[in-house]
């Protein structure tokens, strides 16, 4: 095996200023090289994942590609749209401190006391309450202009997501930023979509890739998929398709 040609075909792929590793939403179809055969068995456990003893509800691929990225990026602000038990807060936090990176971590959900003690008492991640109906309440446009760039904000509560990546959109994201979606992957919710118990939530993630699409045809010249990240385990190889989104 030639070692260096494997380097060198690892930095001419991650080159961010080739221009085929950005492409735009139009450029890109809404399907998946994972089999249904095989994504069941790699996704159906996610809540028996841990981090720290907290349950990480993540893809088996997101968790190799995201330290990747942070990595990448080296993000001065992380927003987590969705924080269910602390986890994947305390997980990001948690790689900002090994790659030594000075951001910070704030994490958004309906009902906090969802937490896990562990992720509760974490001083690094900034756990806020409120409403994706009424997102602006929680990051008001001034604190938004006041945090560091750049930013990484992960969309993971299936609630209102076109007006959600809108506010932020029209509220703070540079060139430079990213947005990834998480769960636009219609296995995802064929395979598991009846075990919600939130119906409505169910239904909005069902149409969740849809949405996003439409969005993103009217920010073709904003918002570029990263397939660097989105195809390194095979054509949208992940939960989350055509959805990790560098704005430009």
């Amino acid at each position: 095996m030639n070692y260096q040609n494997i380097l060198q075909q690892a930095r001419h792929k991650q080159e961010p200023l080739k221009p085929e590793r950005f492409v735009k939403i139009s450029d890109r179809k809404d399907k998946c090289d994972i089999p249904t055969s095989a994504f069941k068995p790699l996704f159906e456990n996610a809540y028996l994942q841990t981090w720290k003893g907290i349950i990480l509800n993540k893809g088996i691929t997101e968790i190799a590609l995201y330290p990747m990225l942070v990595y990448e990026l080296q993000p001065k602000t992380i927003i987590e749209i969705g924080a269910f038990n602390g986890g994947g807060a305390i997980w990001l936090a948690d790689h900002l401190d090994l790659f030594e990176i000075e951001g910070h971590v704030y994490s958004v959900d309906i009902d906090l006391s969802l937490l896990d003690e562990k992720a509760r008492n974490d001083s690094r991640v900034h756990f806020l309450e409120g409403d994706c109906n009424n997102i602006n309440a929680v990051f008001p446009p001034q604190m938004l202009s006041e945090l560091p760039h750049p930013w990484l904000i992960i969309e993971d509560a299936h609630v209102n997501l076109v007006a959600v990546v809108e506010y932020f959109h029209s509220n703070g994201l540079q060139s430079g930023d990213y947005l990834i979606v998480e769960d636009t992957n219609r296995l995802y919710w064929e395979l598991w979509g009846d075990n919600w118990d939130d119906r409505a939530e169910m239904e909005q993630g069902v149409k969740k890739m849809d949405d996003l699409r439409n969005w993103l045809i009217d920010h073709e010249k904003e918002y570029l998929v990263d397939t660097y990240y989105q195809d390194l385990y095979g054509y949208n190889g992940s939960k989350n398709w055509n959805s990790i989104l560098k704005r430009v």
